[in-house]
């Protein structure tokens, strides 16, 4: 028969290996630069989201969505996107609010796999009209855009600004568990 001092080793023991356990656990779920978007058992990450707000949507930047909320006629919110064809990974957005409007204006352009990357541009006085935001370097990616009209609750989404486009997760598998593969795409704002 042991006796408590055996006992009480035991269970320290059994202590030790639990927190050695956890700690191991959380390696491996966390996520380092070294190794995001490599081939050894990561997921590719997406790329950082480099954009600014812009006056307009100039230069060779073509339609490629328009559309508009049905709040009222004429819309209240227009929300056109913009594609250069020399250059897809850059894509431009413009929120248009309908004249007498008396709120601002905001336009967002994001991932559509990771929204915590985004860019956004807001008008400074309830009488500008527009807002626009460019992002680069954006490739085949899957963006979406967002114009909302701020404090009213009215907003207009394109949840894929190009429809041939790749999600990727941005997700690291846990060790021992099958890879996450989510390629369904929020079709909510931010």
């Amino acid at each position: 028969m042991a006796d408590d001092s055996t006992d009480s080793l035991f269970g320290f023991i059994l202590f030790i290996l639990f927190l050695a356990f956890l700690g191991y656990a959380a390696g491996g779920v966390s996520s380092s630069s070294s190794t995001a978007g490599t081939t050894g058992g990561t997921s590719p990450s997406l790329p950082l989201l480099a954009g600014s707000a812009v006056p307009s949507c100039t230069g060779t930047l073509t339609l490629k969505q328009d559309e508009s909320s049905d709040t009222a006629t004429p819309p209240a919110l227009n929300l056109k996107v913009y594609v250069d064809p020399n250059d897809p990974g850059r894509k431009c957005a413009t929120a248009t609010k309908a004249p007498g409007e008396l709120v601002r204006v905001k336009v967002t352009l994001a991932y559509t796999a990771d929204k915590t990357q985004m860019v956004s541009d807001e008008a400074t006085t309830d009488t500008d009209l527009t807002a626009s935001v460019q992002v680069n370097d954006t490739d085949d990616f899957c963006v979406s855009a967002v114009g909302e009209l701020i404090g009213t609750g009215i907003k207009v989404t394109i949840p894929k600004v190009v429809e041939q486009c790749t999600t990727v997760p941005v997700t690291r598998p846990v060790p021992g568990l099958p890879a996450r593969s989510d390629d369904k795409e929020d079709e909510e704002g931010y």
